[in-house]
């Protein structure tokens, strides 16, 4: 459990707090005010002290034999004496001692007790985030409860797409057309995907017009969601998609695209001026609700490359590096670092000789003549300023692609970063990693997050980032406990009070379905449900949704070197470890359990009438899916 992931701690007993005064940090106290109190409970205050006191440091160093030094977002928690203390250089470590206390009462077996003794802790890598949409205007609750589960696993850096979903004083026609464009790109389940992928014969960019919920926030708004992040030592790190995934600004402006001929553009001229004055004024409004250190400027998915008469003929590499360059050039004005998605940067040819990112793409016709699809941009990496990072996100297709970053100076944070899958992160740490951040390319409800993968990656990521022993050969072992935390946290107020405790598994099987481009379709993804009968006749329907709360019993819990799946067409090789997408999708709502060779599923669900006996229990299968719903248990709790 989290309770016990530290990097140095002693441990003498344990015991309960008295009630005790609240700090004045409204953050802190709230977080505090979760620690259970009992009138005759030992500890009787926190005080929280920053910066760190010499003496202190000094202390823990001889107690634990080491002179590691101090790092950002290190803390330490003593509960040796009644009058606890935590210590930080920082709010964000005050915060993360705060939520050491109270994990630890969580994870007791009394639910209470908090273990005597001194913990202290230090990060393994400075950067620890999570990349997300912006929030829809009437859901800015699913924000900030994202916001807090990051803190507690002790995640430090939040980056924000803003692209359309913001409003912009300076160009009101962007908002305008943005809510023309997402509502198009929403018009059935397909669409997106059809324009990305069925409708031209280049290649086009992802579609997000899930960001903001296909709307637009006010600037006021997302000042509010600023502060709110920065009143709890949350970093904000704003990304304005540019030269790619353009499609915000070229929608309103479709006489800025690259290409005349495509009625949904999404990359813009960086040959023509007037680009660059939309792009400033548009980064200004950004800067100025935001004020961030950083700035995230995409650039991912460059496809549509020297087309327009200004550019046609111009080398790929000189185009992509310009753009960025003078982007960068006017944030750095400004006191502002320049972030960007990294992989048109490589010479990236996968393990089978297949050509990514900014390596060149060619197809030869069957009349013999050969085209290049995709010219080659990867000699930008020479071309553009050293002090940039770089958001690597190929980190899976080939190991030796980090060297390229970190030769160079060049700082390497990974991005789309999913721990399960990531390999050897012992050696590419040391090599000269900062970190990484999953992404989540979708709305910011719960049901999104953990079905693609996220909370998986988020509760597992914070092992990788705080656990000096990780050993990719503990893998199974990590893998139960992750779960086990990710249930609790989901359950803990359900599984408090009056509930059913479920095991069940199913003999269906669905392909899996990331959810970006095409949004979650909870009716074609319920399979059945359960129908609880009381002893009165009132029924209480459990839908059944196939990959939120169920899925199939026939999972692979092992990992497997990906770059060795030669004869498995299903899977492409990479540089990485294979996990069971399902397996992934499910956890958080559920707990996976094998049974002998098979997977089952426990869920907890709130118990609306604990003062009635229940009379039957019904599963009811409504999908036309070949195989059945098996209900192993079923247990009033």
């Amino acid at each position: 459990m989290l309770s016990s992931l530290h990097t140095y701690r002693t441990a003498n007993g344990s015991a309960v707090f008295a009630p005790f005064p609240m700090p004045e940090n409204p953050v802190l106290s709230e977080i505090l005010a979760k620690l259970p109190t009992a009138p005759d409970g030992f500890y009787r205050s926190v005080e929280f002290v920053q910066p760190i006191p010499d003496a202190v440091l000094r202390e823990a160093q001889t107690l634990f034999d080491t002179n590691r030094a101090p790092v950002e977002d290190c803390y330490l928690v003593d509960t040796r004496e009644r009058d606890v203390r935590v210590y930080a250089d920082g709010l964000r470590g005050l915060i993360y001692g705060a939520y050491a206390l109270v994990q630890d009462a969580e994870d007791a077996e009394d639910g209470q007790s908090v273990r005597r003794g001194l913990l202290w802790d230090l990060p393994r890598c400075p950067f620890r985030g999570l990349k997300v949409y912006m929030p829809a205007p009437d859901d800015l609750e699913s924000f900030t409860r994202t916001v807090d589960l990051l803190l507690s696993l002790r995640y430090n850096t939040i980056i924000l797409e803003v692209g359309g979903a913001m409003e912009y004083k300076s160009h009101p026609e962007i908002n305008a057309a943005w809510i023309d464009y997402c509502r198009e790109m929403a018009r059935y389940p397909d669409r997106a995907n059809e324009i990305q992928n069925k409708t031209y014969p280049w290649d086009k960019n992802s579609i997000h017009f899930e960001n903001g919920g296909g709307r637009w926030l006010t600037q006021d708004t997302v000042r509010g969601l600023v502060e709110y992040c920065r009143d709890r030592g949350m970093e904000v790190i704003p990304e304005c998609p540019t030269l790619s995934h353009a499609d915000y600004l070229l929608m309103p402006h479709p006489e800025l695209a690259e290409r005349s001929d495509d009625a949904w553009p999404d990359v813009y001229c960086p040959s023509n001026p007037d680009t660059y004055r939309l792009v400033f004024d548009v980064l200004e409004e950004v800067v100025d609700v935001f004020r961030p250190k950083i700035m995230h400027i995409g650039h991912d998915e460059y496809y549509s490359i020297g087309i327009c008469p200004r550019c046609r003929g111009k080398d790929a590499a000189e185009l992509y590096a310009g753009d960025l360059t003078k982007i960068h050039d006017w944030l750095a004005e400004r006191g502002i670092r320049t972030m960007f998605w990294a992989e048109k940067v490589l010479d990236a040819i996968g393990l089978n000789g297949e050509h990514f990112g900014g390596s060149e793409a060619r197809v030869r016709h069957p009349d013999g003549t050969v085209e290049i699809v995709r010219p080659a941009t990867w000699r930008a990496i020479d071309l553009i300023p050293r002090d940039v990072i770089a958001h690597h996100w190929y980190w899976s297709i080939a190991e030796y692609f980090d060297d390229e970053f970190n030769k160079r100076g060049i700082t390497l944070w990974y991005g789309n970063f999913a721990p399960v899958n990531f390999l050897d992160w012992n050696r590419r740490l040391a090599q000269g990693a900062g970190g990484g951040s999953p992404s989540h390319w979708s709305s910011l409800e719960d049901a999104t997050l953990q079905r693609n993968g996220v909370f998986l990656s988020l509760f597992f990521g914070v092992r990788m980032f705080w656990d000096e022993t990780w050993d990719d050969a503990r893998f199974p072992e990590y893998l139960d406990a992750v779960f086990e935390e990710m249930f609790t946290s989901c359950n803990r107020k359900t599984l408090a009070g009056p509930h059913f405790d479920i095991e069940h598994t199913a003999t269906i099987e669905r392909r899996y379905q990331y959810l970006s481009s095409v949004p979650m379709q909870v009716e074609r993804d319920t399979v059945g449900r359960y129908e609880v009968e009381y002893e009165d006749g009132e029924v209480l329907s459990i839908p059944l949704v196939y990959g939120l709360n169920i899925t199939g019993k026939s999972r692979v819990w092992e990992r497997h070197y990906q770059g060795e799946l030669y004869d498995n067409p299903g899977l492409a090789e990479r540089d990485t470890w294979s996990f069971d997408s399902k397996l992934a999708e499910v956890s958080y709502t559920t707990l996976p359990i094998r049974h002998g060779g098979d997977t089952w599923y426990r869920i907890a669900v709130p118990n609306p009438h604990p003062e009635k006996r229940v009379a039957a229990v019904r599963v009811v299968k409504t999908c036309a899916d070949e195989g059945d719903i098996l209900l192993g248990s079923f247990a009033v709790m």
